[in-house]
């Protein structure tokens, strides 16, 4: 009779040696790093009753707008003698040392290598070829979920009885592919995971699962084979036009993959004793933990810790939960992870009596309360931030309308970024003033007071305040033309154009 407790008997984690703190960016590249003033949030263990996904997402997002850093602390980073297989290496040897295997016991191996340093393929062979495994290995990409996706695999593999074990590792170079002088790289880190999957004492193991494709933030993310400075083929990562959509698809991914993957097991959320969500934001965890009305507590958030990890983030919330004591043999454990153009995942597992490898170097400068887990709530905005609706701007003239909508727009943008209305150039490119982040908050508060749609692409290259103005004219007028008696077909059409 085949056994069906199967799942993680060892677990591991590697990281970068050079912690690389704020200073790095203030020393390196000023200009990137804003000097905006902190406003402190509101807290409140409220519930999630009433809220929609925008409120959701833009509650947990509230007490970041102010920080120039997003909430990073630190992050670890590869030395000049270390790679992305390095990691991986460090990773496997101590995941098979806590589990007292040799590489010569390994029956499979799965390997998930997030921006290896060559292109076009993933470090699997090499990997196999240090640990002297006699096995099959293959590579395996599913950008952030690729973990839950490696796990999912190898459960089904074992299941069938083809391999009695697999050792998955999985590895994410951030630092490596984004530029220094782009934004994004104050959100990068770099580490390696990996977990031995094999038979457990009965009825431990993976219980139930969700995977979904997450096609819907195709475009989030831009990868553009580049040369570096030694004339060596690199992927260079930006942001892409479609970032907004991993903010609007957030709520709906954590929920469905969540609640299918309880289903699946027979259990309920209510008895989970512990969630590791992938955290690749400071506010995520926050997310999720809204979206499924939990407690925080049945969690854990490294973002201050270790930054962006891709899909180890996973395996590093799992180690460091259980090596500090918030997952014991026999609890009800819930991972989430969502890729970018790849997949969302959901695995519900009971832990078993799991061994750890070594434990990762402590942080530097990292807190407790940086480290901690609230419930946010948005102030209400202060009464000098003009509301405005569709239908008040209908029943203004053309002149007024104008004048409505510039001073509505500079509020919102002088409370967001808290300056003052004054220092806020509109002929300046709305690039320069907004990240990703606020420019999604600014487009979606626009879109949800004005009914209207803007394009993402309205608030890159070299559109301005005055362009944005213009646009949302033309979308009200074209309103109130569809919305009318109106017969003139030429006029709809040229405003429509």
């Amino acid at each position: 009779m085949m056994n069906y407790s199967i799942g993680i008997r060892s677990l591991a984690v590697s990281f970068g040696s050079i912690i690389r703190t704020n200073e790095y960016w203030l020393k390196k590249f000023p200009q990137l790093i804003p000097q905006q003033r902190v406003r402190k949030p509101r807290l409140s263990q409220s519930t999630t009753a009433g809220k929609d996904i925008f409120d959701i997402w833009s509650q947990a997002v509230a007490p970041y707008l102010s920080d120039p850093f997003r909430g990073n602390v630190e992050r670890r980073v590869v030395d000049n003698d270390e790679s992305s297989l390095t990691l991986e290496y460090r990773a496997a040897k101590d995941a098979l040392n806590a589990a007292q295997m040799s590489p010569h016991e390994v029956d499979l191996m799965i390997v998930a290598s997030l921006f290896p340093e060559q292109v076009g393929h993933g470090n699997a062979a090499y990997l196999a070829q240090q640990l002297k495994l006699r096995c099959p290995a293959w590579n395996l990409e599913s950008t952030c979920s690729s973990a839950l996706v490696a796990l999912e695999n190898a459960y089904a593999l074992i299941q069938t009885g083809a391999y009695r074990n697999a050792l998955v590792v999985v590895s994410h170079i951030g630092s490596k592919t984004v530029d220094e002088e782009d934004t994004l790289s104050v959100s990068m880190g770099d580490g390696a995971g990996a977990f031995v999957v094999d038979a457990l004492k009965a009825n431990q193991g993976i219980l139930g699962s969700k995977i979904v494709n997450t096609a819907a933030t195709c475009g989030a993310y831009v990868h553009e084979l580049v040369t570096d400075t030694q004339g060596q083929p690199r992927i260079r990562t930006r942001t892409g036009e479609n970032v907004s959509t991993l903010a609007k698809t957030s709520v709906n991914f954590v929920r469905t993959c969540c609640e299918g993957a309880v289903a699946a097991a027979g259990v309920t959320l209510a008895e989970i004793d512990f969630f590791a969500f992938n955290t690749p934001t400071a506010w995520y965890a926050n997310v999720c933990i809204q979206a499924l009305g939990i407690n925080p507590e049945r969690t854990i958030n490294l973002y201050p810790r270790y930054a962006n990890i891709g899909p180890v983030l996973a395996i590093a919330n799992l180690y460091h939960a259980a090596q500090a004591g918030k997952i014991r043999e026999n609890d009800l454990i819930l991972v989430y992870t969502k890729g970018a153009a790849a997949t969302a995942a959901a695995v519900v597992m009971r832990w078993g009596d799991v061994a750890l490898g070594l434990v990762p170097a402590p942080p530097g400068s990292v807190t407790q309360s940086q480290e901690s887990i609230h419930l946010t709530e948005v102030n209400s905005l202060p009464k000098t931030v003009s509301s405005i609706s569709r239908e008040n701007l209908l029943l203004a003239s053309a002149k007024e309308q104008r004048k409505m909508l510039e001073s509505y727009l500079l509020q919102w943008l002088s409370y967001s970024l808290q300056i003052p209305v004054s220092q806020i150039n509109q002929e300046k490119p709305l690039a320069l003033l907004l990240d990703s982040l606020i420019g999604f908050l600014f487009k979606t508060k626009i879109e949800n007071d004005l009914k209207v749609q803007v394009p993402m692409e309205k608030f890159f290259g070299e559109n301005n305040l005055t362009h944005l103005i213009e646009l949302l004219l033309t979308q009200l007028a074209l309103v109130h033309l569809i919305t009318s008696n109106s017969t003139d077909i030429e006029e709809r059409e040229k405003l429509s154009i």
